[in-house]
């Protein structure tokens, strides 16, 4: 298993693992998210930028996951102590890949990709009842710092 930056040739294999996230999150808040097409335009967008990378997990030139990791600032409000972090937006592991690493690969190359930047942490958000992405984040030293709550009318 390898992990690389994806170049603009990943993109199709990018977009096919964002339609397993996009499924499993709806599954998960059929309310409020449901099944979807990646934008080609936003995956292009990350692959090209400075302050984010897609990186790819590749075994024997088949894609088995994939990690969208982007440098953030803190919000300019005088009560932030200010911070450059990096925030993991998306990551997808192939469903017949899960339960082989994958997932804790991409996360430590992620780690290395923040320490390269001198970035101070990394940030993530995991929807509720996504227990096995929970642990894993566990498992890696993520622990809780904020809590969305919400309230139906």
């Amino acid at each position: 298993m390898r992990i690389r930056i994806a170049e603009e040739q990943d993109i199709t294999e990018i977009e096919s693992l964002y339609s397993q996230l996009f499924s499993a999150m709806a599954a998960l808040q059929p309310d409020f998210i449901s099944p979807a097409f990646a934008d080609r335009a936003f995956i292009r967008k990350n692959i090209e930028e400075t302050e984010s990378d897609i990186l790819i997990a590749e075994e024997n030139g088949n894609t088995e996951g994939f990690l969208l990791i982007q440098e953030k600032k803190t919000p300019p409000y005088d009560c932030f102590i200010p911070h450059r972090y990096a925030y993991i937006m998306d990551i997808c592991v192939d469903e017949c890949s899960r339960g082989k690493g994958v997932g804790t690969m991409l996360l430590q190359q992620a780690r290395a990709w923040a320490k390269e930047r001198n970035l101070e942490y990394i940030e993530l958000g995991v929807l509720a009842g996504n227990e096995g992405a929970s642990r894993l984040y566990e498992k890696m030293g993520f622990s809780d710092v904020q809590k969305t709550m919400r309230c139906r009318l």
